[in-house]
């Protein structure tokens, strides 16, 4: 375990990552699992380690939309919610370019991406050129995780390194929107609301 203020955090859980390994790190909505998205191997890790399904898909986060365009298409609608809600608690479902393993779009031809505002997976992508998964810190089906004794004590020895932000205040986790389709579906309400996006709209 390294406290999120440590000066060395960021460059140790990309070390840790860039392995092949697992990390548990927060985000402005709740703690994730983190790994390299681009590998079947580390994707493997992560769903056993939460106890998820084969067939449910987990999002991936990026350093920004540059990064992201590398894994999927970016549409016009995506690219204007991204424009307005990134970095933040948004993540958008689009058209797959093939680059992420199966695991990870469960075969769905579309992946879920996001960018987060957090302070420490900003500083965290300083040191790392690669999107990691960002599937919520819980076991799979559960509530979700605020207090950091409960991460701590649901995760410890199961991932190489832990990263120690503090509790997190409640959080829905990000919404979620698949903006392949017209009009885009709101998948599920988080820290955005419903509102929110229709005022965009």
């Amino acid at each position: 375990m390294i406290k999120a203020s440590d000066p060395e955090a960021p460059r140790r859980a990309a070390s840790v990552v860039e392995r092949g390994g697992v990390i548990i790190y927060p985000t402005e909505t709740l703690y994730g699992i983190g790994a390299l998205a681009s590998s079947e191997k580390s994707a493997e890790k992560v769903f056993d380690i939460k106890g998820r399904p084969h067939g449910s898909p987990i999002p991936v986060l990026g350093r920004d939309i540059t990064m992201l365009e590398r894994l999927v298409e970016f549409n016009k609608t995506a690219a204007s919610l991204a424009e307005e809600f990134w970095p933040g608690p948004l993540t958008l479902v689009l058209k797959d370019k093939g680059k992420l393993p199966p695991l990870i779009t469960a075969g769905t031809r579309k992946a879920a991406v996001r960018v987060s505002a957090h302070p420490f997976v900003i500083r965290l992508f300083n040191e790392l050129d690669s999107p990691v998964t960002s599937t919520s810190a819980n076991p799979s089906g559960g509530l979700n995780l605020l207090e950091f004794k409960e991460i701590f004590d649901t995760f410890n020895g199961k991932v190489e390194l832990i990263i120690d932000s503090g509790n997190i205040p409640p959080s829905k986790g990000s919404t979620v929107v698949d903006a392949t389709t017209i009009p885009p579906g709101i998948i599920r309400e988080g820290d955005i609301t419903f509102r929110d996006l229709k005022e965009f709209f």
